[in-house]
């Protein structure tokens, strides 16, 4: 089996982030996008979330095969402790083990800068998304039914969460 690299995503990554992507505006309801980003607007998100949170690609033989991020749950700053995640895997790639070296170096990077809630909102009809976040101890926070609207039919979301610093609870 081919080794899997994570390291943090540069600007220069854009472009095969956004060909990973790409499928999944255009094929799937996994993402709520309509239309495909440009790379400069990938290049921009890079700069965004990684100014502050982790935004990581996964590489197998020097190719991006994966990438995730994450975010401010939300901008009060009641929730700097929460942050929510998302993580895509090139086709090419799914099943490899792409996703779960993603997420463990995901979960490291937050932990050590003090999140203490990982939060991820999945479409509902994800079923493979789903059973990835369970596995990893996530639970279902709710569920939100007909909120996207994609593909002529209408989308529930699930929002999943896991403590993965319970200790700072106690503060």
């Amino acid at each position: 089996m081919k080794e899997i690299h994570v390291k943090n995503a540069q600007i220069e990554d854009a472009e095969e982030i956004l060909a990973i992507y790409r499928p999944y505006v255009l094929n799937t309801a996994i993402s709520f996008e309509i239309d495909v980003p440009s790379v400069e607007e990938m290049a921009q998100r890079i700069i965004n979330y990684s100014s502050n949170y982790p935004f990581l690609v996964a590489t197998m033989d020097k190719k991006i095969v994966g990438y995730a991020y994450s975010a401010p749950f939300s901008p009060r700053r009641a929730y700097e402790y929460s942050s929510e995640m998302s993580l895509y895997i090139d086709e090419s790639a799914q099943g490899l083990g792409v996703g779960s070296h993603l997420y463990q170096k995901m979960e490291e990077e937050l932990k050590a800068r003090g999140i203490v809630q990982l939060i991820s909102c999945i479409t509902a009809s994800n079923t493979n998304s789903l059973f990835f976040f369970e596995k990893r101890g996530f639970t279902k926070a709710g569920q939100i039914p007909n909120i996207g609207y994609k593909f002529d039919q209408w989308h529930d979301v699930v929002w999943m969460m896991k403590t993965i610093n319970p200790a700072r609870l106690d503060n």
